[in-house]
């Protein structure tokens, strides 16, 4: 026997529909990653939270959406009407997953340090279970949770200030809950389905270039035992 031997048409054919199965198979799995427990740090934030006593301005957050998940600072009434305000409230009482939002500009006179602060009373002053946010115009939201993970949306403080606060409610209200440890229902590596078709795709053809390796290596370990039998022989 002599020449390189090639695969035959079958074998190619055969490598390249198991590697397209496979790779196909491989994009349609989400890519969830497991989050951790809670963080002790966390733990210990709002335990030196409940420990101190929250400023009239972050009293007055805890009063409020502990009554309707909403509180706007009264600087900033005057920039929502009734129906805003109640149709907000709305969107807040049909969430599957409990909201407390705080809409109030942003200060350093106020009884603490930064909004990152004013969240961690907040959290300690209500300690319900939900999401929760501190939104100020034009800033991006400060969004924490209790009992469930920390949500990810899009949405910030940037435009009108019902249309604004409107949108961080809804993308709040729409984000899927997840306790402590468990994989995000929203954590799909791939970005959806085409993104998974083509990750697929990608899988598959890194396979199928994997499998012609090997069986074209294979061939040739044939190849080279067969002519070593036939010197052999003669």
């Amino acid at each position: 026997m002599t020449g390189r031997r090639r695969l035959r048409p079958a074998t190619a054919g055969l490598a390249l529909v198991v590697s397209l199965g496979a790779g196909l198979l491989a994009g349609a799995v989400p890519g969830h990653h497991p989050t951790p427990e809670p963080h002790p740090y966390d733990q210990a934030v709002l335990a030196a939270a409940a420990a101190a006593t929250p400023g009239d301005r972050v009293q007055a957050a805890i009063d409020a959406v502990q009554e309707t998940g909403l509180h706007v600072g009264p600087e900033l009434r005057g920039e929502l009407d009734a129906d805003e305000v109640e149709q907000i409230e709305e969107i807040i009482a049909d969430a599957p997953v409990p909201l407390f939002v705080v809409w109030w500009e942003e200060t350093w006179h106020a009884g603490y340090a930064q909004p990152e602060s004013a969240m961690d009373q907040l959290r300690a002053g209500v300690f319900r279970e939900g999401f929760y946010a501190v939104l100020s115009p034009g800033r991006p939201p400060v969004l924490a949770a209790l009992g469930y993970q920390e949500p990810r949306i899009e949405a910030d403080g940037t435009g009108r200030p019902a249309a604004a606060l409107t949108r961080v409610v809804t993308e709040l209200a729409e984000t899927e809950a997840a306790r402590p440890g468990e994989p995000r229902p929203d954590s799909d590596d791939w970005g959806g389905a085409l993104g998974a078709l083509a990750a697929g795709l990608i899988f598959a053809l890194i396979g199928y270039l994997g499998l012609l390796l090997v069986l074209g290596l294979l061939g040739a370990l044939v190849t080279a035992r067969s002519r070593h039998a036939l010197e052999a022989r003669s």
